[in-house]
């Protein structure tokens, strides 16, 4: 798994300072050699198991589920981790409760309450998991059976034998009905579960490594199951590939690829590693041989290579803190608010314009009080966005307040409320509204902030030529020019003020209708240098397929924006102009359905949305919904012709004679043969469309 999608999710967290490797849970001798090995066995000779992947359940003679306290098997499991198999009370109840200003009373008041209600259930079972006693309680470990035992290495064992025994213990992740409310137990989890997933995959590896010698459907399974588990896992894409190449399944092997490439970028904002990616170029760039080889081994590991050095240039971006909210005590609405917070920060991260503080970093400011003002200078951040949780008559409120940490100034703040049985349905519109609201009201600052400053930074000048674009007119688009190059002129490499550029160029071809090729040209030429410099944005395939739609390469320019989409699927421009391209290729179905998706991200949109709406309207013949979009646009007169078309095709001539003298008193020598030799369209039936509108509306 590529190192920093695991530091998006909070997982190989390292051990906390005072721990040993081994006391972390991680591969080593005390924790492969100690089960069952102690003293305090107390069993009775009935069987108890514990199963611990996938729904937690402790079982009895035959099988059957056994009630137990969910803190107590919690309390089990993190003793069969340890060496000793014994844990002091105040350690055990700051594992499962935590400490609070109290110095731990309460967890300990807490545990009290559980060690009874277990030895009374120990009682009625007939038998003793723990041994407690007035200062540490101890595991019987002759008592119970831990599945995760059938995991031990055992070297006499076959590498399939092994997976096998994965495949069929870990249904699931580690304790995942478990919850631990405290931060150190927590972490905790989140280690063993790693612990399990590494071992799970080093497994998978060593069968794989003999896979042209074995039957590959276990390891298939076995990639599957890991991939559930771990869906951004390199190695289980890796080998999940090699089965299909050497079944010569290629193509099936490429799309399990594509899929990975794009969940990475969707869900973390990151690419693949350089293992994997060198692994595909392996594996698609010579097929044949590599698949008829059987791909006995993988390629080489090595070190990835240092950052290219253009990034050095990239300019300084605002670094937004989202701090979680403090966690409640009645936890009955935390599991939607937490995974709120977690989409919250996910769609923050795909916003190119800000750096997002990573989520472990600002959990652990959030529990530093008293010394947020040092931490935030330390790391650099332009903003907070604070996040609170009340819960108060069965209803549940979240807070949200960004503050820009420089002036202390309060730039938006609302309350969201609900029952929290609410939630699911008010879900995806919540965190849509906290992504929009954060990121425009930082836009605004940093736009304001200019006016205060003898010079615009480079992401200043960024900002400045992206609002010029809001309105699609010659004078905006040449002012953003302006802003762009000044951008370039302190940071010659900023793939985004470049592919700015390129954006600018297709923009004037567009509304010029004068055909003029070299700035086509040059816009591809910025894109590709977009591309070069930064081959993980979206902005260079975004401008590239533009360019390639205009120059009536249909093939390429939707390449282009499969790409761009893979980057940043949320991303409503690219989205925008990627419905564009759809209604030039003649597919208006689709690309109504991105622009309405476009327009959804960005109510307050450019009229290039309107504009795209409206030819894809026009397409499917729906001529008064064509109307209205263009109705819709600050600055109309770009679309003209449409307007003009549509109104003749409804018998509305004198609407459409108006429309058609506005468009001609702006460009003059505009005749219709001329301009549609100009505009690739790819099929015929939408040519003779627009030609017959445009006639009727009287354009020669």
């Amino acid at each position: 798994m590529d190192h920093r999608a695991g530091e998006a999710f909070g997982r190989r967290l390292r051990c906390i300072a005072d721990r040993s490797v081994d006391r972390c849970g991680y591969p080593g001798a005390s924790l492969q050699l100690n089960f069952g090995r102690h003293s305090n066995q107390k069993g009775n000779g009935v069987p108890f198991g514990l199963k611990t992947f996938g729904e937690t359940r402790l079982t009895g003679p035959g099988g059957l589920s056994v009630a137990f306290p969910d803190k107590g098997l919690l309390a089990i499991v993190f003793l069969g981790f340890r060496p000793s198999g014994r844990v002091s009370r105040t350690e055990l109840a700051s594992f499962l409760w935590g400490e609070d200003d109290d110095g731990g009373a309460k967890a300990l008041g807490n545990l009290r309450q559980l060690l009874s209600r277990i030895r009374t259930r120990q009682r009625e079972l007939g038998t003793a998991f723990l041994d407690i006693d007035s200062s540490d309680i101890a595991l019987y470990r002759g008592a119970v059976r831990f599945d995760f035992e059938e995991l031990q290495p055992d070297q006499s064992e076959d590498p399939v034998a092994s997976l096998e025994a994965f495949l069929k213990v870990m249904s699931g992740q580690f304790l995942a009905d478990l919850d631990a409310s405290s931060e150190t137990g927590q972490l905790w989890l989140l280690e063993r579960r790693d612990f399990w997933l590494a071992e799970f995959a080093a497994a998978l590896e060593e069968a794989a490594a003999a896979l042209s010698r074995l039957n590959s459907a276990p390891i298939k399974d076995a990639a599957a199951r890991l991939i559930e588990l771990d869906p951004y896992s390199d190695i289980a894409h890796q080998v999940l590939m090699r089965v299909y190449a050497k079944d010569r399944r290629l193509s099936q092997a490429r799309l399990i690829y594509d899929r990975y490439k794009q969940q990475l970028w969707s869900d973390l904002n990151t690419r693949p590693s350089e293992d994997m990616l060198r692994f595909a170029r392996l594996l698609f760039n010579d097929e044949g041989r590599v698949a008829a080889a059987g791909l006995e081994t993988a390629p080489e590991r090595t070190e990835a290579r240092d950052p290219q050095p253009a990034l050095a240039f990239r300019p300084p971006l605002p670094r937004l803190l989202l701090l979680p909210p403090k966690r409640p005590e009645e936890p009955r609405s935390w599991a939607p608010i937490s995974g709120l917070i977690e989409d919250v920060t996910i769609g923050l991260c795909r916003i190119r314009t800000l750096a997002i503080v990573a989520p472990h970093t600002a959990r652990r400011i959030a529990g530093m009080a008293g010394a947020e003002a040092d931490l935030l200078r330390q790391f650099d951040v332009s903003y907070v966005l604070e996040t609170r949780l009340q819960e108060r008559n069965g209803e549940t409120a979240l807070y949200a307040t960004l503050v820009h940490v420089a002036s202390d100034e309060v730039l938006w703040s609302e309350r969201f409320r609900g029952h929290p049985d609410d939630f699911p349905d008010t879900y995806g519109e919540l965190v849509a509204r906290i992504v929009l609201e954060t990121t425009g009201s930082i836009e605004r600052k940093e736009l304001s902030k200019i006016r205060t400053v003898s010079k615009p930074t480079a992401y200043q000048n960024f900002l400045l030529g992206q609002h010029s674009l809001s309105i699609a007119d010659l004078p905006g688009i040449r002012r953003a020019r302006k802003f762009f190059r000044a951008a370039l002129h302190d940071a010659p490499q900023y793939a985004s003020a470049i592919a700015g550029l390129a954006r600018t160029e297709h923009l004037e071809w567009l509304l010029t209708a004068r055909g003029d090729e070299e700035l086509l040209l040059s816009a591809e030429v910025h894109a590709r240098d977009a591309i070069r410099i930064s081959a993980d944005d979206a902005g260079g395939y975004h401008q590239l397929g533009v360019a390639k739609l205009y120059q009536g390469q249909f093939f390429e320019s939707m390449e282009a924006f499969l790409e761009a989409e893979s980057r940043a699927p949320s991303h409503a421009d690219l989205i925008a102009d990627h419905a564009d391209t759809l209604v030039h290729t003649a597919d208006p179905i689709l690309a109504l359905d991105k622009i309405k998706r476009a327009i959804e991200l960005n109510p307050l949109c450019p009229d290039l949305y309107w504009w795209t709406a409206a030819g894809a309207n026009y397409c499917l013949e729906e001529y008064g919904e064509a109307i209205a979009c263009i109705g819709r646009m600050a600055d109309q007169a770009n679309a003209g012709r449409l307007a003009a078309a549509a109104y003749a095709m409804l018998g509305d001539q004198r609407s459409a004679r108006r429309e058609m003298r506005r468009t001609l008193a702006i460009y003059p020598d505009f005749t219709v043969d001329d301009w549609l030799t100009k505009v690739p369209i790819r099929e015929k039936w939408k040519q003779d469309m627009l030609r017959d509108g445009m006639r009727k509306a009287g354009f020669k």
